[in-house]
């Protein structure tokens, strides 16, 4: 028998295995103690592949698992493990469910038994097994990595049906990368008609040597159709400011970590958290997932128990979405571009892309 150690985002992996299979998967996060007895054989190039496919799903790359498995368990509990396995990525169902499946709906119990039996989660998704009133149950690992292994799946399925159906979107219409900074601060508390009407009254490119040189009245009076012109109007001439020290070039900022410069753009007079992430990853180019109203709406409906912290709802969503700038980019645009679309305030149910999917929580 060999086995293999690895690190992941949810933990330290461990597999077993043989010629046979895979036998079991365990994770080392403080929840339980794993031995591995002497007479396994550590084999890191036997599991390569599980080890790859594994890393993918945690990262949000992969979907389906193509592995042998080969778990101990009587042909109850096997067959059990093959109805979990037939449960689709990004969906739910209860024990009950399962039971329903194997033909004997009185059997929930027996079902939740050999759903914790289960020796190889995450392969075998156990974890998309919850209670019959929708609530999250026990996880061998605890609740905290079932609820992230579900949020994953959840929204990566969402953006996958969101992209097969608007196709690839970037959000953020501008000429330039200073013009987009701009925009970032106009649109705070009002609509893009308006910050539209906003910056076609500049008649000429936008760059920080205007909006330094001109008169502070004079400005707030081009960016009047935004809304709170006057404060705007002093938050733009110290972005512009934080620009200079980089030459108005935003090249100048590609050797600058992300989190270095999302601290200095928080600094700036009017720039909060929302602002500064639309900044880095429309204009900066630095992975940072922009959390606005339509984000958190969409989520909430399609059964996230979102953060009311901006931070933690940001970190959740790049802990379990690939980490790419341009990743970000689309997905912020087909969020906006549903929201605008079906996910209003007052939703449009109908034709809607995750209407089978979405928990619909008004």
């Amino acid at each position: 028998m060999y086995y293999h150690r690895f690190s992941s985002r949810i933990g330290t992996i461990v597999l077993t295995g043989d010629n046979q299979g895979l036998r079991t998967l365990q994770i080392e996060n403080n929840t339980k103690e794993i031995n591995i007895p002497d007479s396994f054989i550590n084999n890191s190039i036997y599991f390569t592949d599980a080890e790859k496919q594994l890393t993918e799903y945690i990262s949000g790359k992969r979907e389906i698992f193509n592995l042998k498995l080969n778990p101990e368990g009587t042909d109850f509990q096997k067959r059990i493990w093959n109805e979990l396995i037939k449960i689709p990525y990004g969906q739910l169902r209860s024990y009950k469910d399962i039971a329903l499946s194997t033909g004997n709906d009185k059997a929930s119990r027996a079902v939740g038994m050999a759903n914790n039996k289960n020796p190889i989660p995450i392969i075998i998704p156990c974890h998309r097994v919850i209670g019959a009133n929708g609530k999250l149950t026990g996880y061998a690992y605890g609740l905290p990595i079932k609820e992230r292994l579900i949020n994953q799946e959840i929204i990566v399925n969402m953006f996958n049906t969101l992209t097969n159906y608007y196709g690839k979107l970037e959000w953020w219409p501008a000429k330039t990368d200073f013009e987009m900074m701009v925009g970032a601060i106009l649109t705070q508390n009002t609509t893009w008609k308006n910050v539209e009407k906003a910056l076609l009254n500049f008649k000429q490119d936008i760059t920080p040597n205007l909006i330094t040189d001109m008169p502070v009245d004079n400005l707030a009076q081009l960016i009047k159709p935004s809304g709170y012109y006057n404060q705007k109007a002093i938050n733009l001439k110290e972005l512009a400011k934080w620009f200079n020290k980089y030459k108005c070039d935003v090249t100048n900022t590609y050797s600058i970590d992300g989190k270095t410069l999302r601290e200095e753009l928080l600094n700036i007079k009017g720039v909060g958290r929302e602002t500064a992430d639309s900044i880095l990853v429309y204009a900066l180019n630095k992975p940072s997932f922009v959390i606005d109203a339509y984000t958190r709406r969409i989520l909430y409906r399609i059964g996230i128990n979102t953060p009311a912290d901006y931070d933690k709802l940001r970190e959740l969503i790049e802990d379990v979405v690939p980490t790419d700038v341009t990743l970000y980019n689309e997905y912020h645009g087909l969020i906006v571009e549903h929201a605008k679309k079906h996910c209003l305030k007052t939703p449009k149910c109908e034709g809607c892309p995750l209407s089978s999917t979405c928990k619909k929580r008004i």
